[in-house]
């Protein structure tokens, strides 16, 4: 039979895990905050704060998609992208846009193509930690300062700008709250692993000693 001491060690156990999960689920449900935006643009600056995690969204415009209703293009198309940090190092990156051609029944006049892959050149490490394979650009902002995206026209299939550039700040709701459920979690989980166990041995001992009586 299980002593009080094993008893305690398992309760404070899945206590433990009951508050990791807790903190891990509420913390993984992120929310994406609008933090700024600017329309028909072909770079845009904003101050960002490091240890947060942003997201860029290049909207493409209508005009971007004509050739993929008119099936001129049949695959994903890269858009080139720089990313400039506060340091002054720029980032290059690929995003590719798909459209739907006319064809296909789930086209719709005047729906822009969309970001399916993004593939990065050169990453600056010093300011960005960035998600290797991504379908978004997304990154957590390693510096505090203005931060430049910038579409090159380059290479682009169209004159037009972007229909816009937004950021986005990933929020986690009470973060604080569930980063000390879930540290909290782990570290009553652990300690209740390790009584849990080390009454065991504590019993099996002594029913040794008392079997050799």
């Amino acid at each position: 039979m299980l002593g009080k001491l094993s008893y305690i060690g398992l309760i404070l156990l899945l206590i433990g895990v009951v508050c990791l999960a807790v903190g891990e689920v509420n913390l993984g449900n992120v929310k994406l905050i609008q933090v700024g935006v600017q329309d028909t643009v072909w770079s845009y600056t904003l101050n960002l704060t490091a240890g947060r995690t942003y997201m860029v969204d290049i909207a493409s415009s209508d005009d971007w998609g004509l050739p993929f209703g008119q099936g001129a293009f049949d695959s994903p198309q890269p858009v080139n992208v720089t990313m400039t940090s506060p340091g002054g190092d720029v980032t290059s990156l690929q995003a590719f846009y798909l459209g739907m051609p006319s064809t296909s029944p789930y086209y719709r006049v005047g729906t822009p193509p969309t970001i399916v892959d993004v593939r990065y050149q050169n990453v600056d490490d010093t300011a960005l930690r960035v998600e290797i394979p991504s379908s978004e650009i997304r990154f957590m902002a390693r510096q505090t300062g203005p931060y430049t995206v910038r579409v090159l026209q380059a290479g682009l299939w169209s004159k037009q700008p972007p229909d816009y550039i937004t950021f986005y700040e990933e929020v986690a709701p009470n973060r604080e709250t569930y980063s000390l459920l879930a540290l909290g979690g782990g570290a009553v989980g652990t300690f209740g692993g390790a009584t849990f166990v080390a009454s065991l041995f504590r019993n099996r001992g002594t029913k040794h000693k008392s079997a050799r009586k």
